[in-house]
Order: structure tokens, then sequence, then C-alpha cells
């Protein structure tokens, strides 16, 4: 009986078999962590989330395990054997609210500073033309020995938008002998029809509008003259007299409106009968192309008064 024992610490074949089997499975434990650990820092680097798949790690031709690859598959764990890999989220996921597209659809177009300063700041693409500037347009009939004085017959204000202010046919105060129908439109009819103001009413709206605000208009004393009417000459801008504003070759000469129009911008007005409110907007229109370089001459003129602006409108000649 004591032949047939085995000594008790005597090593048997199934004990070595489980040993290597252990060895050869934290050996491929370990080749897994580092090679996780290279494709987690490779997705990192590139920005992506997606695993590039599983990695099959199998015994060394030559090991001790090599023979016995089918008993050491059995012990490795799930990861090695066909198991799809974790995908790792990219890191940014984390520093940004879950909330982020609700924000987006509630982020206002326009910063509410730059929206607060937008609404006193230029309008125009080189400068604008800010809420305190009207347009003002008339149109005139004539009045006296074949019509040679001009009256009021239409007045027409237009705000820095060319949004309508006012606009009234008005009822001349004296007989009128020429209502100059080719050019204004004006009839007879059209100054007895209702909604008509009368002469001193229409001065009298117009100048509600006009005070303490920057006229645009194309020579347009004409207009205040009609409106009786002054205004402080630091807030009159006159397109008919703004020499940048006069197509080269005729600097020398005072435009038209519609030749300013033409020039500038590519539109062909009076054509056939006159609108103050289209010739008001067109002013503003011209008065926006040039606002800063005009409201910068004028502060410099303001600065250093002179007699330059006296002497260049002195100069020009009336267009015919």
């Amino acid at each position: 009986l004591k032949v047939g024992l085995k000594p008790p610490h005597a090593p048997t074949a199934d004990g070595a078999a489980l040993r290597e089997a252990a060895a050869m499975a934290v050996d491929i434990l370990k080749k897994l962590k580092r090679q996780a650990q290279v494709r987690q820092g490779e997705r990192r680097t590139k920005g992506t989330g997606e695993c590039k798949g599983d990695t099959k790690v199998g015994p060394k031709a030559g090991s001790k395990g090599a023979g016995k690859g089918d008993a050491g598959r059995h012990d490795q764990p799930e990861a090695a054997q066909g198991a799809p890999a974790r995908s790792f989220e990219p890191a940014h996921k984390f520093f940004v609210s879950s909330n982020w597209k609700a924000l987006l659809e509630k982020r206002p177009a326009v910063a509410p500073k730059a929206a607060a300063s937008a609404s006193s700041a230029a309008i125009a693409s080189d400068g604008g033309a800010a809420p305190n500037v009207v347009a003002v347009d008339c149109e005139m009939v004539g009045v006296g020995p074949s019509g040679s004085r001009s009256v009021l017959a239409r007045v027409s204000i237009v705000d820095f938008e060319g949004k309508v202010l006012l606009d009234r046919f008005v009822r001349p105060e004296e007989p009128v002998t020429d209502y100059r129908t080719h050019i204004t439109g004006i009839t007879a009819a059209t100054l007895t029809q209702p909604g008509v103001l009368a002469a001193g009413a229409a001065r009298a709206r117009a100048a509600q509008l006009l005070e303490g605000k920057i006229v645009v208009g194309h020579a347009v004393q004409n207009d205040f003259q009609v409106l009786l009417l002054s205004h402080p000459h630091a807030f009159v801008r006159d397109t008919a007299l703004f020499r940048p504003l006069r197509p080269p070759g005729r600097e020398k000469k005072t435009p038209s409106l519609a030749r300013l129009a033409a020039h500038w911008l590519q539109e062909n007005i009076h054509s056939g009968q006159h609108d103050s409110v289209e010739d008001a907007r067109v002013a503003l229109r011209l008065y926006r192309l040039r606002s800063r370089q005009w409201e910068k001459k004028l502060r410099s003129a303001m600065a250093s008064p002179g007699p330059h602006a006296a002497a260049a409108q002195a100069s020009d000649e009336e267009e015919g």
C-alpha cells in the first residue's frame, strides 16, 4: 500500500496545466489592458467615440501553452472570447450641458446689449441714419399771375427707415392758377377731396414732426420756404449741396435728385409725375450712403468754423 501512494506534495499533470492556464490568462489580461489603453488614447486624440473592433489574442507559437489552446481559451475572460468591446464617449460630452439644443433655440439673434445699442445706432451701410433723422419733400402749385409763386399742395415726411409719418394734400390759402399737373399729379379735384388739410394745419403738423430732428431733403430750402419754417443749419442735410454725392465730372453743378438716383442707386425716377414720398425716401437713401463721411465733415467744419461752406454753395451752378 505504501508503494502505490504518491506523496501529497508531488506535482500532478492536472495541477501543472491549471498553473499554465492561469499564467496565460494573466498574460492575456495584461495585453488586453495595454491594448485598451492604446485604443482609448487614439480615440481621445482623434475625437471619435467608436470602438475600432475586437482584438483577438491567442498564445504565441512555441509557447508552453501552444498545444493546449482549447483548454486555455475556456479560462480566458469574456473580452478575449469575442465579446463586443466597450465604446468610449468623447471627453467633451461631459463638459457640455445636456440641454444645449434648447439653449441654442432660445439664443437671441443679436446680443441684448447690441440690440439695445442698435436702436440708437446707425442703420445704413456706412454709418446709417439715426432715429432722429427724417426726410421731407413737398409738392407745390402755382398762385398769382401765371402761377409764378409756389405754395404748398402736398407734404410728405418719412422717418429714418422710410416709413411715412405724414403724407397729406394741402389746400392753398390763395386761388391756384397753375396746378403743374404734369409734375405734381395734382388737379383741382385733388384738393377738394376729403382728408385735404388746411395750409395752417399742415404746417403745424410738419413743424411738430421736424422739431429737433436732422432733416434730409433735396433742395430742402424750397420745402422750408413753402412750409414757412426755419430749421437750424446744423440739423439740415441737403443732398443737392453735398459735394461728395455729385457724380464725377459734375462736381461744380448742382445735381437733380433724378440724376443722383440714377448714378448712385441705379434707379429711374421723375420719368413722369413726381411722388413726394418717393422723393423723400430717395433723398434719405442718398444721405445714408455717405452719412458717416457727411457727419464727420460737418463735425470738422463746426470745430473750425469758416466761410468754406458758404463759399462752396455760392460757387455751385444750377443744373439745367
